[in-house]
């Protein structure tokens, strides 16, 4: 019987570190505007490849329906997180508003 290797990382979520291999200061942390930037660039990202799997398929070029479809929820499944931080954003912001000083 063989062994079952470990999952790989989920695709689709923002990365903590650089990609490019550099690191942080210690103790630094990018701030809150660039964190959500980054996050929407990836879900954006994920949205595009999508697009192209689809339109790739459907041109009739040599596809794997499985890859499209995999594409597809990927996206599916950021897009509907990034809304749901959103949401708990905005409510967050409202309870904020609502708070007498």
């Amino acid at each position: 019987m063989s062994e079952i290797g470990p999952i790989g990382p989920v695709g689709g979520l923002p990365e903590i570190m650089p990609k490019d291999g550099s690191s942080r200061a210690a103790g630094a942390s990018p701030s809150f505007g660039q964190a959500l930037k980054d996050a929407i660039a990836s879900v954006d990202h994920l949205q595009r490849d999508s697009e192209a799997a689809q339109s790739s398929f459907a041109r009739g070029e040599e596809v794997d329906l499985h890859d499209v479809l995999i594409r597809i929820e990927e996206a599916e499944v950021a897009f509907k997180t990034m809304m749901e931080v959103r949401n708990k954003l905005v409510d967050a912001y409202k309870e904020i508003m609502r708070m007498g000083v």
